[in-house]
């Protein structure tokens, strides 16, 4: 009787060292059960990194692993499923020909993650397990190290709030494949190797030694991996150890390698592969960062992407609690060029204000007010680069930029708003807008008329009105003002973006006094 209630969910995660299907039974965030944890290590993963391709052999692999994933749903009656890859198909030159493949096959269409993403939903669930008191850092600063595959994630947080978050395209088994097997066997290859990730990583270590960082946090299998090996206790999910035992453990290889870890632990090629750069990589950030306390968290990416996707069905409010953090990051990366901060709030303000009032009939799910804050925040960015080609700037700043938990199509769907957010489609050139999918054009046409209205209410970066409040009534939005100034310039541009407004949603703007 008790799950009754319950909501079933699949998630299938076709990686480059393994594939794993989880079947969870929720009801909220809190209640979470894994009711079926199956996993396959794969053999395509190296091949993929080498040649950049999904030859026949590694798909027949995959779908033949996903045929038999497909029946275990069926036997559990699950009709809600995710099938997410990460880097063993993203960088692939076939990758568009691999997903049609899989889904004629299969019936699975693919969700492709990438890096940025990748890292937030481990992020994101393992912060979720630092708000519950799993362990205490008594308010000092915190790095989680996430490295996959394909990248290095670094995100620093202190008192609940993120410091700084770096992706780096230097994951395990991307080192790998800038030795071949012959080097491989050298007895110099782990210094080769170690010097490489020193050098990579060489524009990383100022940043990361100003914050005094205190813990750092390695998660997933492979942080897991590493305390099973080093026979660590874990209790609600947490192995402690400290530097030193780590030090001491890559020590005593006298130069770590794959082979020497397959002849030690008895593990396979391919998990040795992995392991024997994550560990270099760990030895790297010690030899920098003077911590305490290394903890080790087994939060992976199917457990982290399954708590996001449940806390968004279930509207918990841990994910209000992210994205005011992730404000908060974005708002340090505008701090890097011209910013004004007070402007920034009160355009972010009125953004929210306009868009809660009228998001229910235009068509948009209010996880787009997110990019509105964001835009607020980072639409005068490009100033810092030219005054003259400011949204230009701006725009090429926000596609070039790691924007914590953005999908590169919401980067761009950002990008356009701050690019457009001063005059408008018309406006402006509609080189950039025409890049879009009709989806997105359809997307960033709404924000855009919504963050221009937002924006000529304090086009003179005075703060002239104090606050604001609406009212829809039929065809019109009236939009009430509070200020004892003269707002002559915000009224006319009000005017000018309230045409846009109305022919994008039908809805005539109308700016009252109070």
């Amino acid at each position: 009787m008790e799950t009754a209630s319950k909501k079933y969910f699949g998630i299938i995660h076709i990686g480059t060292v393994n594939m794993a299907l989880k079947i969870i039974a929720y009801s909220s965030l809190e209640d979470m059960e894994v009711i079926e944890n199956v996993s396959r290590e794969v053999k395509y993963g190296e091949e993929v990194f080498q040649t950049h391709h999904v030859s026949f052999q590694s798909l027949n692999e995959i779908c033949t692993i996903l045929g038999k994933f497909k029946q275990l749903l069926r036997d559990y009656d699950v009709q809600d499923i995710k099938v997410l890859s990460t880097t063993a198909i993203r960088e692939a030159d076939n990758l568009l020909n691999v997903i049609d493949q899989i889904h004629v096959r299969t019936g699975f269409r693919i969700e492709v993650v990438h890096m940025a993403k990748e890292v937030y939903y481990k992020f994101f669930g393992l912060y979720y397990h630092v708000l519950k008191g799993n362990f205490n850092f008594n308010d000092e600063a915190v790095l989680l190290m996430d490295i996959t595959s394909g990248g290095l994630g670094l995100t620093c947080w202190k008192s609940d709030k993120l410091l700084f978050q770096q992706n780096f395209h230097i994951g395990s088994l991307r080192i790998m494949e800038n030795f071949t097997v012959k080097q491989r066997q050298e007895l110099t290859f782990p210094t080769a190797v170690r010097e490489y990730i020193y050098g990579s990583l060489s524009p990383l270590w100022a940043m990361v030694q100003q914050h005094h960082i205190q813990y750092i946090v390695l998660s997933g299998r492979a942080a897991t991996l590493l305390g099973n090996i080093m026979g660590k206790e874990r209790q609600d999910g947490v192995s402690l150890m400290k530097p030193d035992e780590l030090r001491q453990f890559i020590f005593s290889f006298q130069g770590v390698t794959p082979l020497k870890l397959q002849q030690r632990y008895h593990l396979s090629e391919n998990l040795a592969n992995v392991l024997m750069p994550t560990l270099l990589l760990y030895y790297e950030l010690l030899r920098i960062v003077d911590v305490d306390m290394i903890v080790l968290m087994g939060t992976t990416f199917t457990e982290g992407y399954s708590m996001y996707y449940v806390a968004e069905k279930t509207h918990n409010a841990y994910v209000s609690h992210q994205r005011q953090l992730l404000l908060n990051l974005a708002s340090k990366v505008a701090d890097r060029y011209v910013n004004n901060p007070a402007h920034s709030a009160r355009i972010e303000e009125y953004a929210s204000i306009l868009f809660q009032a009228v998001y229910k009939q235009i068509g948009l799910g209010f996880e787009y007010n997110y990019l509105l804050q964001l835009a607020s925040i980072l639409h005068e960015a490009g100033k810092f680069i030219n005054i003259r080609k400011h949204n230009l700037c701006t725009y090429n700043l926000i596609m070039e930029t790691d924007l914590f938990s953005l999908t590169d199509d919401e980067k761009e769907l950002l990008a356009n708003i701050a690019y457009y957010g001063f005059d408008g489609i018309r406006g402006s050139s509609p080189k950039k807008y025409n890049k879009l999918s009709p989806a997105q054009k359809l997307i960033a046409a709404k924000l855009i008329a919504i963050f221009c209205l937002a924006d000529s209410l304090d086009k003179s970066h005075l703060g002239k009105i104090s606050r604001i409040w609406t009212e829809l009534k039929d065809n019109e939005l009236i939009v009430r003002y509070h200020s004892e100034l003269d707002i002559s310039l915000e009224r006319w541009t009000f005017k000018k973006a309230a045409v846009n407004f109305a022919e994008v949603f039908g809805i005539s703007p109308k700016l009252r006094k109070g």
